[in-house]
């Protein structure tokens, strides 16, 4: 998948049609700041590509932030903060987040802590 770069930040998946597909990726190293350069960083790049995953449509992920690779944390169109733990484990966590999507109604929580192996921790408003 290609990246995009665009204002304040933004990357852009390349065949995005709406600014509804924009997303904020917060401290990835670029390649180049000038559009059409990539992530600098595989695993930033295997994040952003795991999180397209039809399963997490519906979290409608907005912010990604990477500025400390130990302590990832997404940030949802409707507020919810995931705490991901290191980019190194983002695909055990991203699977963890799509089956707590097709179980658990995630719209009630405003924080799901996955960063403890084998567990979730949901906060609620």
């Amino acid at each position: 998948m290609c990246y995009t770069v665009g204002e304040g930040g933004r990357i852009v998946v390349e065949g995005c049609e709406s600014e509804d597909a924009l997303l904020e990726l917060v401290g990835a190293p670029f390649i180049d700041y000038v559009p059409g350069t990539g992530v600098g960083d595989r695993g930033v790049s295997g994040l952003v590509d795991a999180l397209a995953d039809p399963a997490l449509s519906i979290l409608n992920i907005r912010r990604i932030d990477v500025t400390d690779p130990s302590s990832v944390e997404l940030v949802t169109e409707s507020g919810l903060r995931v705490l991901m733990g290191s980019v190194d484990t983002h695909a055990q966590c991203v699977a963890k987040l799509a089956a707590l999507s097709r179980e658990v109604e995630l719209s009630a929580y405003r924080q799901i802590d996955l960063r403890l192996e084998g567990e979730a921790t949901l906060v609620t408003w």
